[in-house]
Formats: C-alpha cells, structure tokens, sequence
C-alpha cells in the first residue's frame, strides 16, 4: 500500500482544472510549500476532523492519511521531485504547471 494517494481527488486544490475556492492568502501559502521538496502536505480526504472548541476547522493527520496526489504533482512539475516514483507515483497533468500558475489562479478569481 502507498503512502500518497493515486490521482487529485476531484475538490484538490492543485487541480488547474477546479475552480479556485481557497481565500487567496491560503492559496499562496499551499503554493509555496510545494516549491519545497522537504514539505509535506496530506490529502484532505485523508485526515481527520479536529472537533476541539479551539481548532478552527483544522484537519488532523493520522496514521492513515495519505500525501496529496496534486501537491506531489506540483512539487514534482516545480522543483522535479522523483522520490516517490519508484513507489508507482505518476504525477498528474491536472496539477498546476508551477506555484505561480496556482497563485496567479487563486488571485485571479
């Protein structure tokens, strides 16, 4: 079993071809990260709720959670990260070309 997720899911925010839904500033933040290759971002629909009456909306990683198909791509599109290819990791021509092509769609909209 591996430890990223196959393909973007449908509401990734990495996907060119999603409507951008996150505020900007968050936007730019996600975008950033994927420019370096020592960060890691889980997919959304592998994490948990955090339901304490301080966490904002926060998601939770757990043991299960799984890395995001779309920032990987990004990441692999942006600064060639190849660690997981020999673990079948295939990026995907959904994700943005760059961080500034996500960037520029986030504020754009």
């Amino acid at each position: 079993m591996s430890d990223f997720m196959k393909k973007p899911c449908e509401h990734c925010p990495y996907r060119h071809d999603v409507k951008p839904f996150l505020h900007p500033s968050r936007a730019v933040e996600l975008a950033f990260a994927a420019q370096d290759p020592c960060q890691y971002f889980p997919c959304h629909k592998t994490t948990e709720s955090d339901d304490s009456d301080e966490s904002e909306g926060e998601r939770l990683v757990t043991a299960k959670s799984k890395m995001c198909a779309g920032f990987l791509s990004l990441q692999h599109n942006e600064n060639g990260r190849t660690d997981y290819d020999e673990d079948g990791f295939e990026p995907s021509p959904l994700a943005y070309e760059s961080s500034y092509a996500m960037m520029d769609a986030y504020e754009a909209d």
